[in-house]
């Protein structure tokens, strides 16, 4: 038998926290003090608290912000990521 799946906050949170580590840095930072801004809470650990603030908003709310916050995280990958990996988008 499988085991079961996890929470879907703990599943979006360790999508969310992928797709930020895809981000280089000097970016990355500023994403995540935004990050920080929209939680109303420090967000040190990307896959625990990121879940547990997600977790917190429940239902639409949480579905809204992870969609939110991944735009936003594509959007930064596109215009600073690696110049080799914008080559390979278009």
């Amino acid at each position: 038998m499988a085991a079961p799946l996890p929470p879907l906050a703990e599943r979006l949170a360790a999508e969310l926290a992928d797709e930020i580590d895809q981000v280089k840095e000097p970016y990355r930072s500023n994403l995540i003090t935004w990050l920080n801004g929209l939680a109303g809470r420090e967000i040190v650990n990307m896959n625990g608290d990121l879940a547990a603030w997600l977790d917190e908003l429940g239902g639409f709310l949480m579905i809204d912000q992870y969609a939110l916050i991944r735009i936003v995280c594509q959007e930064a990958e596109r215009y600073f990521g690696s110049s080799d990996r914008r080559e390979r988008k278009r």
